[in-house]
């Protein structure tokens, strides 16, 4: 059985947390406990052993108390979650004043860019790039979900902080819709662009990236986008990628455990090397050994 770390794991309390971007959802809109997880993810195939909980994007005023509860739950040894990446705001000027406090608890941190509200070029702000930076003075991660249309954005931010280690998630979020078969002249170019782009910053050193993202849809299945995934992984190597499920929001396509099947039957002829640093040790590198 294959013993897996989920690098990106959702849990959350409507009770407690104000998420404004489940206000457009209808499945999501509810709350997702651990044990939720735990239940999605029990299979006879696999073992998640440990999982690291991601940071669920709440209104700015709630942010702190979903810092203490995920901390809680990573200091309680029946948890799952073994450590965190919190929110935060990069662009504030008292940013190291706030991440100050929790340094030595946290394994990193990610500010959601792929939201409308928040303008191109975001994370081309000096004050934004001095953070990103300072967080790798830390020895702490930094987690980069941008919209497709921007992953040179992303690049030329992970260009001026070469020494923070950067983990581009869902394979830079391309649109699914178009990877799908037939590949006309316009998802041609679409595919084109999306694997030029992740190509120019897999060529930094200091990005990693989650292979995830991926949702079945009634056109497409996982298989479907294998070629695409297979590319992907060649691009970034076999240390620099992780496994993740992006629960509960994997459920809305295809689920943990059909997800997880799919990447394991993908990489089955690829050496254990391979598999053993996509789905384990290389997360435990990223994110563990940093603190």
């Amino acid at each position: 059985m294959k013993k897996i770390i989920d690098t990106h794991v959702h849990t959350w309390n409507l009770a407690q947390l104000r998420l404004p971007w489940l206000d457009t959802e209808d499945y999501l809109n509810q709350t997702f406990t651990e044990k939720d997880y735990q239940k999605a993810a029990a299979s006879d195939q696999f073992s998640i052993t440990d999982a690291i909980y991601m940071e669920v994007d709440c209104t700015p005023s709630d942010r702190e108390k979903e810092n203490k509860w995920v901390l809680n739950q990573c200091a309680n040894a029946n948890s799952i979650f073994k450590s965190a990446v919190i929110s935060g705001d990069l662009s504030d000027k008292h940013f190291k004043e706030y991440i100050e406090k929790y340094r030595f608890d946290i394994s990193g941190l990610r500010q959601v860019l792929h939201v409308a509200e928040r303008e191109k070029g975001f994370c081309l702000q000096p004050t934004f790039i001095q953070n990103v930076r300072y967080l790798g003075d830390l020895g702490l991660t930094f987690d980069l979900s941008l919209r497709n249309e921007e992953l040179s954005d992303g690049y030329e931010m992970a260009k001026n902080c070469p020494e923070t280690r950067i983990i581009l998630n869902h394979m830079g979020n391309p649109n699914m819709e178009m990877l799908t078969q037939p590949l006309n002249d316009e998802k041609k170019s679409y595919r084109e662009k999306w694997l030029g782009n992740l190509k120019k910053i897999s060529e930094l050193p200091n990005v990693y990236c989650k292979i995830s993202g991926v949702m079945e849809t009634e056109k497409a299945s996982f298989e479907d986008f294998s070629e695409e995934i297979d590319q992907v992984m060649e691009l970034f190597g076999e240390d620099r990628i992780l496994y993740a499920s992006n629960f509960p929001v994997i459920d809305l396509g295809g689920g943990l455990n059909k997800w997880t099947d799919f990447l394991l039957k993908l990489t089955e002829s690829r050496s254990e090397s391979f598999k053993g640093k996509l789905f384990r040790k290389n997360a435990q590198a990223v994110y563990f050994n940093l603190k």
